[in-house]
């Protein structure tokens, strides 16, 4: 009997077999009309990442103001001092989707809060005054809407060290402060992972999703193994024990270079290893993670070089789609994400479909070579 979209996806997340390789899209980065409803007719799953918290800073005000065309300028004032970062966004940011521009893009960081040793005070005080509440609705209204159409995941933010990183430090000064600065930044590391052991974990662990999703966006080039082993890992670890025995799978957004971390992400207790990008725009080919990550299930970011960025051409995307599950025999512990970064031609979107409704579990080599005589 053929699975829905939801019960292919479960199903493979959580280690068993469906009855094919599941595809499955954002559904913000899904370009809705005929072409899209066919894709869903013909198996292809929607995934709808839904906020599972509200998060708020105690004691502190929060200004916001112009900075000029398409830029937004936050101020926070504190009993120790203010701080600011200024925010770029795309057209149709905070009327679209969850504070998004309309292609679905988040706001980009032109400055960020702390731009001088002394700001490390305020900052400080903002992570010790962050409280967070259970926010459920969301997820609980897109469960009822979505039906067997797909999955809804519970988002978390970033792991304590890479919110720093992204959120509020600017790449290269954090770099040079957790050289000569080290005892500021761990000890505002350590609270903030302090604060979402008590307080996000569990919210995240009673929620009605059955994935949650850590923000991540890991790559070994801004994140080497040694940040890794030392602010990474434990973080996961604590997730991981609050998530599981409620049942939760603990789903960590990887997108980037991965092979020099390939080690240490074996040793984790991570469930899905989600937007996994295989060469050429990763480093870690799929058949050596899944070897090295056993127990673990691959949510294979299709690359958006091939997709969209090198000429879109239907015939090279189910070329390349092709060889890459021939790397998966027997393909097990693997689904398809059909872009996360951003829209797919439709065209493409459908060649991504019609080579994955080939794709039924075991996979095998002769199927992989009927694939290859039907384009």
């Amino acid at each position: 009997m053929m699975m829905t979209a939801r019960e292919r996806l479960l199903t493979t997340l959580r280690g068993g077999l469906a009855d094919r390789i599941p595809i499955a899209g954002f559904d913000r980065h899904l370009l809705q009309g005929d072409k899209e409803r066919e894709a869903r007719n013909r198996g292809l799953g929607l995934i709808c990442h839904r906020p599972c918290y509200i998060e708020s800073i105690l004691n502190t005000e929060v200004l916001t103001k112009s900075g000029g065309p398409n830029t937004q300028v936050k101020i926070y004032n504190t009993p120790v001092g203010s701080v600011s970062e200024v925010l770029s966004y795309g057209a149709g940011y905070g009327i679209a989707l969850f504070g998004r521009d309309w292609q679905g893009v988040v706001p980009r960081r032109k400055e960020f809060l702390v731009k001088k040793p002394e700001d490390y005070k305020v900052l400080k005080y903002i992570v010790e005054n962050l409280h967070y509440e259970p926010y459920y609705f969301a997820i609980e209204d897109q469960i009822k809407r979505i039906g067997e159409d797909g999955i809804v995941v519970a988002t978390l933010p970033y792991e304590p060290m890479q919110r720093i990183l992204i959120e509020f430090v600017d790449w290269k000064r954090f770099y040079i402060d957790l050289m000569k600065n080290r005892e500021t930044v761990e000890e505002i590391y350590e609270i903030l992972k302090d604060k979402y052991v008590k307080e996000l974990y569990p919210i995240a662990a009673n929620s009605p999703a059955e994935v949650v999703m850590v923000g991540a966006n890991i790559d070994s080039i801004l994140v080497n193994p040694p940040l890794f082993e030392r602010y990474y890992i434990p973080p996961y670890e604590e997730c991981a024990e609050i998530l599981h025995p409620k049942g939760k799978m603990l789903n960590v957004h990887m997108d980037g270079r991965l092979k020099a971390l390939k080690d240490h992400i074996a040793k984790t207790r991570l469930d899905v290893i989600e937007a996994f990008t295989p060469p050429p725009m990763g480093d870690l080919p799929i058949n050596e993670a899944l070897n090295m990550w056993r127990g673990k299930v691959l949510w294979i970011n299709f690359p958006s070089t091939i997709s969209t960025l090198m000429g879109p051409s239907p015939q090279n995307v189910k070329k390349y789609l092709i060889d890459l599950l021939e790397q998966t025999i027997p393909g097990e512990r693997i689904t398809l994400i059909v872009s996360t970064e951003n829209r797919v031609p439709a065209e493409n979107m459908m060649a991504m479909v019609e080579i994955m409704e080939k794709a039924k579990l075991p996979l095998t080599k002769e199927a992989i070579e009927e694939m290859r005589r039907s384009i």
